[in-house]
């Protein structure tokens, strides 16, 4: 890898960064006491959304060859098909959960933007998603930007179920 950006990688870094600053708008000002609560229903809490977001955009930095530690307590809360779950004890503290988002996106944009063009033209074979997306590079589409503001939408939904109005 180069210092300097491709073309295929500064298509990725410039949504990846603005989802930071979307994110930190949607859960600003929620009230901590609510922050990992699902209202009485299954919908994701913010907790729980921004653990997973920032959880699987390490796993797409590891599947394009970065160097991540995911600790295994984020693979117990977060890895896909673990339901939300009401108990904020388990989460960590709104700030804490910022933070964590905001570093990790902010980690993976990083090493998206050394990425040469060569590592998203790479096969997806072998991975969970090769049958879903020919390339490295579509899955790092999927999982760094569709798949995180997929779930910032669930954010923004919860805030509607929360008796909150839109982010401004």
């Amino acid at each position: 890898m180069s210092t300097a950006s491709t073309a295929t990688a500064n298509h990725f870094v410039a949504p990846i960064r603005f989802m930071i600053g979307f994110a930190d708008m949607l859960v600003s000002d929620i009230d901590e006491t609510r922050f990992a609560d699902r209202c009485g229903t299954t919908i994701n809490h913010p907790a729980f959304v921004l653990g997973h977001c920032a959880y699987y955009a390490g796993v797409g930095m590891q599947m394009l060859g970065g160097d991540i530690d995911l600790p295994d307590s984020e693979k117990d809360l977060y890895e896909h098909g673990k339901e939300c779950l009401d108990d904020s004890s388990l989460y960590p503290n709104k700030d804490e959960a910022i933070r964590s988002f905001n570093e990790r996106i902010q980690t993976v944009a990083d090493f998206i933007e050394q990425c040469e063009d060569d590592v998203f033209e790479t096969s997806a074979a072998g991975t969970f998603f090769e049958d879903k997306f020919p390339t490295l590079g579509a899955v790092a589409g999927f999982m760094m930007v569709s798949h995180i503001m997929f779930h910032l939408g669930q954010v923004s939904a919860w805030r509607r179920v929360a008796g909150m109005g839109s982010a401004s």
